[in-house]
């Protein structure tokens, strides 16, 4: 018999339990130091793109070095943490990207290989539904209902 299994995934108890345990004081962690905002809030605020990016960088740069140009009402202070902060942010959400990206990869292939043995059990009960056997013609008559474009049988499966 042949297998067509594209991947083969088993988590352990012990990793289930880890893995949650690590996602929800990651969403713990979000939740006492990120805001969330309204979508009216998010178009509002945007975000920078890389040439902001560099301007802010080249900014911070030279407020260091000439600091009394700097306006009375802007922090240093508050600056830098900012700053800082958003570094630190932009690597978790590279991590976060990263583990999302490889999640998503894995569900695919674990979808396709659920996807294509549903669809040889549904052309093996196609089969035995067509040579009248009694088992399989209720079998057949509920699961033909996810092809309603297809009359009769004839290319269920496209």
């Amino acid at each position: 018999m042949k297998n067509n299994d594209l991947i083969q995934v088993t988590f352990t108890a012990e990793e289930l339990t880890e893995n949650n345990a690590h996602l929800d004081a990651l969403l713990v962690s979000a939740n006492q130091n990120a805001p969330g905002l309204t979508p009216e809030q998010r178009s509002t605020f945007g975000s920078i793109n890389e040439t902001n990016k560099l301007l802010v960088n080249k900014a911070k740069v030279i407020m260091q070095e000439n600091p009394k140009y700097i306006p009375n009402f802007v922090s240093m202070d508050e600056f830098d943490r900012d700053f800082r902060a958003r570094e630190v942010i932009e690597e978790m959400l590279r991590k976060v990207g990263q583990i999302q990206q490889k999640l998503s990869d894995t569900k695919i292939l674990l979808d396709n290989d659920n996807y294509q043995d549903a669809m040889a059990y549904y052309r093996s009960v196609r089969y035995f539904a067509s040579e009248h056997d009694q088992e399989a013609m209720p079998l057949y008559d509920e699961l033909k209902q996810f092809f309603p474009n297809h009359k009769n049988g004839s290319k269920e499966e496209e």
